[in-house]
């Protein structure tokens, strides 16, 4: 990766009868140009090329490589300028500018939906076999500082990552047993002509009838006994209405998929505002929804669409002791919500459905214990279940690292999802996910600890809406014929609701 920047600092009165002076400090700043750089990678931070004085303005080129980039250069430089001038010479920094900015990111592959979505950016951007090179012009101050550039070579860099995922197979690392299957019918189908789910007018919501919920809570009740309990996660009960601000902490959802959140406006808390939107909808018998955006506030919160955020929010801006880590705790007191459009399907991407959500705070090595264990647990769980199912890694949207090696070495791998086999298509539903976040929930929460030591997070995501179409895709509807620990739990089904058409 390459930087190069043609950069300006302008001060506050001529600069030319102090060019030794400058000269001096430029030289003499080579040491906090790589300050912060690994050792071994000095070569890949920053180095002055050229500069020259006019006027009252010091124009500058700067190059490097990954670390310690261009512009963290380019400001680190302008405060040395600032104190040596200001105290010998009397001169202020007026401003901080780039005029030109260059970036070269090297690829080994563009899949055409990256390179469509990377054009899409608000600057010149040429994607050529072995890079990617961004063009910007007139960056400010605030712009620099504001790390535009950072999260504008981020946004490649991950789209990049995404489309490299998407476009791999998948590495499977583990499998269970191969299991016949005498069912070989959409559950989908089948659940709505017994009446175990009925249609509701909110698109991918199902109104969900006593047999299909005996069934939910009896997986449900298992994942808790079997992998929560023995693990010593503690249940609490996390809010489903998150704030804007809140959910900006959360690593690629605002600033990745923000088209699949729901909103929430508040209205005011006045019955006034309403008055005649509610005389509209007595005398039309119709909502009449432009009143109603009229009146509401701006968006200020989103339903709850990963449902570990207050987790983190718990600990943000705060510090922690790792004597007293890991904290792991798992929530199931609600629904998650995910906006999936036109994506909507069956039983299988619905926009309201059922998760356990296991969260977790410790040392790296904690962590990584931690997200292991959870999914030898879960696997034990779908054995149990007598489930066919594969384990492969897989690269969360939010990171751009996803496994590094084979997978073999789990510290290396950032997220392994369970799938199960649906036998009526022959394809595989994933019904788990497993993730080590490293530190970039701790950075964009701001969590520390006290004495400097590195935490990391994790969480563990039970689909367990999922577990049911698994579960009836591989079993059937006949309780007599599904797997003991469930019969047990669930009993006699009771009779659906009837309705006359």
């Amino acid at each position: 990766m390459r930087f190069e920047l043609k950069g300006k600092l302008v001060f506050s009165g001529e600069l030319s009868r102090i060019k030794e002076d400058i000269d001096a400090v430029i030289k003499g700043a080579e040491p906090v140009l790589i300050k912060g750089a690994p050792k071994g990678k000095e070569t890949e931070a920053a180095k002055i090329i050229r500069w020259h004085i006019v006027g009252n303005e010091l124009e500058l080129e700067l190059e490097s490589g990954r670390y310690v980039r261009a512009h963290d250069a380019l400001l680190r430089l302008a405060k040395i300028l600032a104190t040596e001038l200001g105290k010998k010479h009397k001169l202020g920094l007026r401003g901080i500018s780039a005029r030109d900015y260059r970036i070269i990111l090297p690829i080994a592959e563009a899949p055409a939906k990256a390179v469509a979505e990377i054009k899409k950016l608000p600057h010149e951007v040429v994607v050529g076999d072995s890079s990617v090179e961004i063009h910007i012009k007139e960056l400010t101050e605030a712009e620099l500082r504001g790390r535009v550039v950072d999260r504008l070579v981020s946004m490649v860099e991950e789209t990049l990552a995404r489309a490299s995922a998407r476009a791999a197979e998948p590495m499977v690392v583990r499998e269970g047993p191969k299991r016949p299957h005498t069912f070989k019918k959409n559950p989908f189908d089948v659940a709505k002509k017994l009446g175990w789910i009925r249609d509701f007018p909110g698109r991918g919501q199902w109104i969900y009838e006593e047999p299909y919920a005996k069934l939910l809570q009896a997986i449900e009740d298992i994942i808790i006994e079997e992998v929560a309990r023995p693990l010593k996660f503690e249940e609490v009960m996390l809010p489903k209405l998150i704030p804007l601000e809140v959910m900006q902490r959360m690593p690629g959802y605002l600033d990745g998929v923000p088209e699949g959140m729901y909103y929430v406006s508040p209205p005011p808390r006045d019955p006034e505002a309403f008055k005649d939107f509610k005389q509209k909808l007595k005398l039309t018998k119709r909502v009449p929804v432009e009143d109603l955006k009229k009146i509401l506030k701006e968006p200020a919160y989103v339903l709850a669409p990963a449902q570990c955020e207050p987790f983190y929010e718990t600990f943000a801006f705060s510090h922690v002791r790792m004597e007293d880590l890991p904290v792991k705790q798992f929530d199931r007191s609600g629904w998650t919500y995910r906006w999936e459009g036109g994506g909507v399907e069956g039983l299988l991407r619905t926009q309201e459905f059922r998760r356990i959500e296991f969260v977790f705070l410790g040392s790296p090595e904690d962590v990584v214990s931690i997200r292991d264990a959870v999914v030898d647990q879960s696997i034990k769980v779908v054995d149990k279940l007598e489930m066919e199912w594969r384990l492969l890694v897989a690269t969360p949207f939010y990171m751009r690292e996803g496994v590094i090696g084979d997978g073999s070495d789990s510290s290396q791998v950032a997220t392994y999802d369970v799938e199960v086999l649906l036998p009526y298509n022959d394809s595989w539903l994933e019904i788990g996910s497993y993730n080590v976040h490293r530190n970039k929930f701790v950075e964009t929460f701001k969590i520390k600890e006290v004495k400097g030591r590195q935490v990391w997070t994790g969480c563990c995501g039970f689909g367990t809406s999922r577990w049911v179409v698994g579960f009836l895709a591989q079993h059937g509807f006949d309780p007599s014929r599904w797997p003991e620990p469930i019969r047990r739990r669930v009993g006699s089904l009771p009779p659906v609701p009837k309705v006359v058409e």
